[in-house]
């Protein structure tokens, strides 16, 4: 199944938080029980540098499973993360690693950094 695309915004120098719901092609949620997820954001596919890294895995962090039976998990950033992003749009993949399976794409899509003004 592809990657759905899903493009967001981020608010620099605000707490950002963005609760996701993985429904399988009937609707029903996928139960993400042991599930890894790991997302990353750069200007260009071939960049060498993340321009944000997270991961359900400690470190980074960033993306923490709300409710595993019914497939809900929670992508973050805390305040001073987002206070220290400088780009205008990058492109980004969030995948998804089963128990004992390969990663599969589940989300990709670009981020739109709406620059802060009042500091």
């Amino acid at each position: 199944m592809p990657a759905g695309t899903y493009n967001f915004t981020i608010e620099q120098g605000a707490k950002f938080s963005r609760d996701i719901t993985w429904k399988n092609a009937n609707r029903s949620p996928v139960n993400i029980s042991g599930y890894v997820f790991r997302m990353m954001a750069r200007y260009k596919h071939d960049d060498a540098e993340p321009l944000i890294s997270l991961s359900t895995v400690e470190p980074p962090g960033g993306i923490t499973i709300v409710d595993a039976p019914n497939g809900r998990f929670r992508i973050s950033l805390t305040q001073a993360q987002t206070t220290a992003l400088n780009f205008v749009e990058a492109i980004y993949d969030l995948e998804s690693v089963p128990p004992s399976e390969d990663a599969m794409r589940l989300l990709e899509g670009k981020i739109i950094l709406s620059k802060e003004v009042t500091k």
